[in-house]
């Protein structure tokens, strides 16, 4: 799973590569991750071993690290070996977008659209710099988050080029571990162009 295990790698065992050195074949390694132990056998002065589903859904969120332990045929134990850290992040969200969040608010005149639009986006457990995307008319837009928010740019040509109408648009965001956020569809705003006066007789 790397340096980060998210809500889709856990739902699957893992498994952790382990290279030893004058260590026979057959000799039984040990892997203690959360206080639970998971063992294999050398190969060739390496084993590989399997980490339940079970055991990775039962970790905390946040840094995690694991022990290694080997002993030789004639007893002489190895030095335990800690991993490098890693991180268990399964969550990523964002929050709904209601009109407010939308520059031109409930309604789009002809005269908003003569300008660019923002978009205004929170999320929550997203690292600075993921990329938020916005699907507006079949059209992708997107921002990079910073301090769980981003402001996404619509350029007035395509808000110029919605109809009119009632519109809504879609957010879409993964976290650095890859947890996708669910997709969050905006409250509908009304694209409404035109107003009229008829003729007085």
């Amino acid at each position: 799973w790397g340096d980060y295990l998210n809500a889709t790698e856990d739902n699957s065992d893992g498994t952790v590569s382990v290279t030893t050195s004058g260590v026979e074949d057959g000799q039984t390694v040990t892997i203690t991750l959360n206080s639970q132990t998971y063992t294999a056998n050398v190969s060739t002065n390496s084993a590989t071993v399997t980490i339940t589903a079970a055991g990775l859904q039962a970790l905390s969120e946040g840094s995690e690290d694991l022990t290694a332990d080997v002993s030789d045929v004639a007893g002489n134990a190895a030095a335990t070996v800690t991993s490098a850290s890693f991180t268990v992040d399964r969550t990523a969200t964002i929050s709904a977008i209601a009109t407010s969040a939308l520059s031109w608010g409930d309604y789009l005149n002809a005269t908003e659209d003569n300008s660019d639009g923002m978009v205004s986006v929170t999320t929550s457990g997203v690292e600075d710099e993921q990329a938020v995307t916005i699907i507006l008319n079949s059209q992708t837009y997107t921002a990079n988050v910073s301090a769980n928010a981003a402001t996404v740019t619509i350029p007035a040509a395509h808000l110029q080029a919605l109809s009119e109408g009632s519109q809504t648009l879609t957010a879409d965001v993964s976290d650095l571990a890859g947890n996708a956020a669910a997709r969050v569809t905006s409250a509908s705003f009304t694209v409404d162009r035109t107003a009229t006066i008829s003729a007085i007789a």
